[in-house]
């Protein structure tokens, strides 16, 4: 009777806690994903298109201001390494400094700032991720994301897309007196660093690699292409964001439990059908809902078919990459993203010259199975990580 009163205990819990994970991460990205469709709707084409392009920017250099904080902070807090303080006082000195760059090359205030807010509000976030304090996680997440819809809508009657970037930046920025809590849990030892500089070196390329992955996209297209372009294109890709969110979820979720040697082999089964449904489902239903709800973008019509055939690498992709992050075995997972970073780079200026917005969605598609096959073959041939989904 207390074998059984035990499981039912553990069930619950494990199911509170993904439940919490699933929450938090579904709503905020659920109300982010509904902000951009909004913004699509009422901005113009090549609005959408800059926006899409100054954020890609800021984001990438946000990235590179967290300095390995990212991952580093959710597996090592995880195992009960007293951490926080030293990466916290690293990351906030680099964004400070990413900061003061990034405003003495745009000369805006505006999106300066993003940087040092981005790096506040990650170190928080990935401090509960590593504590599996989901509840907490799961409430300053969807916090946050209000709070950055309406300091964005109200700033945009006043400054415009800069107005929205604003918005962005003063969201993150209102989670910086968790940080001092961060500082409590332990002291400044560089010592700690020293001891794990491998894994937190290649964590932290990883971190940037997989940043400028997301953005290089927007990146390239811009300039070389333009805003008009970009603008259907980043309209696409943010509804397949938005499909991604599930197996995104349960990555947030078994991270922390990969390092501690649970496997959540059934989860993952159950993401990767999940996946497959949504995928038929965005290609049955777009030509139906996208007329409807974006007339003036009939163009992604075909875009998102094809991008959807990209949802079940990804899904595998993020899986293989919470096993490996799980093991400290970050350096399968950088090269598996600059696998996907050179693929979708060359894809784009090529296929893009050539077929224009189908060859960049075929281009995601791509970039993410041969993402999805590196870490298969790494995974299990070069660096013999025996973590099986079967």
């Amino acid at each position: 009777m207390l074998k059984i009163e035990s499981k039912i205990r553990s069930l619950f819990l494990k199911t509170k806690n993904l439940s919490a994970v699933g929450a938090g991460y579904l709503i905020s990205n659920a109300i982010s994903g509904i902000f951009w469709l909004f913004l699509a709707s009422i901005l113009e084409k090549e609005e959408y298109g800059e926006l899409g392009y100054l954020l890609a920017i800021i984001t990438t250099t946000g990235a590179i201001a967290l300095v390995g904080s990212s991952n580093t902070l959710t597996v090592y807090v995880a195992k009960g390494v007293k951490i926080q303080a030293t990466i916290f006082f690293i990351a906030l000195v680099s964004g400070i400094i990413a900061s003061i760059i990034l405003l003495i090359f745009t000369q805006n205030i505006f999106v300066s700032f993003y940087p040092l807010a981005l790096v506040i509000f990650s170190v928080v976030i990935f401090d509960f991720l590593g504590r599996k304090a989901f509840v907490n996680y799961a409430k300053y997440m969807i916090i946050q994301r209000v709070l950055m819809v309406i300091f964005s809508l109200i700033l945009l009657q006043i400054w415009g897309i800069d107005g929205i970037i604003l918005g962005y930046t003063l969201s993150l920025s209102c989670f910086v007196f968790l940080v001092y809590k961060g500082f409590k849990e332990g002291i400044i030892d560089f010592r700690l660093l020293k001891e794990r500089k491998h894994f937190i070196v290649n964590n932290y390329a990883t971190h940037v690699l997989d940043v400028v992955g997301v953005n290089i996209d927007k990146l390239i297209i811009f300039p070389m292409f333009g805003a008009l372009i970009l603008g259907p294109y980043q309209l696409g890709f943010q509804i397949f964001v938005i499909i991604m969110i599930l197996p995104r979820i349960v990555t947030q979720y078994t991270l922390p439990h990969d390092a501690t040697g649970s496997k959540n082999i059934q989860l993952k089964k159950y993401t990767i059908i999940s996946s497959a449904t949504i995928t038929t489902l965005t290609i049955i239903l777009s030509p139906f809902l996208i007329p409807l709800i974006f007339p003036k973008y009939t163009e992604i019509i075909e875009i998102i078919q094809i991008m959807g055939f990209a949802v079940i690498p990804y899904a595998l992709t993020l899986i293989f990459t919470s096993e490996l992050l799980g093991n400290e075995k970050s350096k399968i997972v950088a090269i598996g993203v600059i696998v996907s970073i050179i693929t979708l780079s060359i894809g784009i200026l090529v296929l893009g010259e050539y077929f224009g917005l189908i060859g960049m969605a075929f281009s995601l598609v791509i970039a993410k199975s041969l993402q999805c096959g590196t870490l298969f073959i790494l995974k299990k041939s070069v660096f013999n990580v025996n973590n099986k989904i079967d």
